[in-house]
């Protein structure tokens, strides 16, 4: 079979077995950019992109690109890439959800116990020499709620966690049918009794016009009192200003954050100045698997799609919590 000769560019991070799966492919002429930024790159002679969250896809690169047929991103999320510009050009675009689910949830549940034994501030205060131990008082997790947004691949692996912790998992998902949740034995709840029964809470959804905010003010004045919140999805889902209002009036027991509205994170980010709030940088999928799994998937959808026209995982998703009227927001 003989194959019109396609110019690949990898625009950021990706394993040498990712690189030698490409290069089998006679047909491919792979090449790799010396930043993830675009903006300056000739992209004139480029049918297949790969990148990852570093790499914004915006409107003008796709009038630079105009050979382009297909862009994957190996990350599970997408909030980088403009879907509406890529659907106007005729650009397929494919991501990777299932290389991170293990990472995402093993940060997740580190994240959890983190805020639940206070480890940030046990660990600075070992490091100094200090011994109190009366000071930092943990919280077990047996017999406690456990809350989910988002019932899908990681929500779901992190409700079976929950229970071999002895918690009761309740969750919301309003794009998961009623036999996911007997699956992974959780108790369907409204986004309102969610927040009020939770006493850890964590949230598993992409960054959408649905999802932006979904945890703001409204939601805070009334949230069950203590509570630990965990957010390895994607920074804004809660809005971080009235997270920080919840923090000064107690509202919030305990909070771990891998991802921000902002990022880089600066240095002086106000949320870090409360001894509860646990941090990480975007680490959710920065494991030497989930790297691995997300280079060698790209590089086969890449091939698949050159090959025969298959595709798979493509964006957007076709439904969950994605372009829908969120069902949290009350209709005018």
């Amino acid at each position: 079979m003989s194959l019109e000769k396609k110019n690949i560019l990898i625009t950021d991070r990706f394993t040498p077995e990712g690189l030698i799966t490409l290069n089998q492919q006679k047909f491919f002429q792979v090449e790799k950019s010396l930043t993830p930024d675009l903006s300056q790159t000739d992209l004139s002679s480029t049918h297949g992109l790969i990148i990852r969250s570093k790499t914004h896809i915006t409107k003008d690169l796709f009038a630079r690109a105009k050979k382009l047929q297909v862009i994957i991103t190996a990350t599970s999320g997408f909030d980088h890439i403009d879907l509406e510009e890529a659907k106007k050009w005729g650009v397929t675009v494919m991501h990777t959800p299932t290389a991170n689910v293990e990472s995402a949830t093993q940060l997740t549940w580190s994240l959890v116990l983190a805020c639940a034994n206070h480890l940030r501030d046990n660990l600075q205060a070992t490091k100094t020499g200090e011994w109190n131990r009366d000071l930092l008082v943990g919280t077990e997790l047996f017999g406690k709620t456990y809350g989910i947004v988002g019932l899908g691949r990681i929500g779901s692996r992190v409700a079976e966690i929950a229970h071999a912790f002895g918690m009761k998992v309740i969750a919301f998902d309003p794009y998961i049918d009623d036999g996911m949740y007997r699956e992974v034995g959780a108790e369907r709840v409204a986004y309102e009794e969610l927040l009020k029964r939770s006493d850890v809470l964590s949230f598993h959804v992409p960054k959408t016009s649905e999802t932006l905010k979904m945890l703001n003010r409204s939601h805070f004045e009334y949230i069950n009192r203590g509570i630990i919140l965990v957010n390895t999805s994607r920074g804004g889902v809660i809005s971080e200003m009235d997270l920080y209002e919840a923090l000064e009036q107690g509202w919030v027991g305990a909070c771990g954050l891998d991802v921000y509205e902002k990022e880089p994170l600066p240095k002086d980010h106000r949320l870090f100045k409360f001894a509860q709030v646990v941090g990480t940088a975007h680490v959710g999928a920065n494991t030497t698997e989930a790297f691995a799994k997300a280079s060698e998937q790209a590089a086969l959808k890449m091939i698949r799609f050159f090959v025969d026209g298959t595709t798979s995982d493509t964006l957007p998703p076709k439904a969950a919590w994605y372009g829908a009227v969120p069902p949290w927001k009350t209709s005018e």
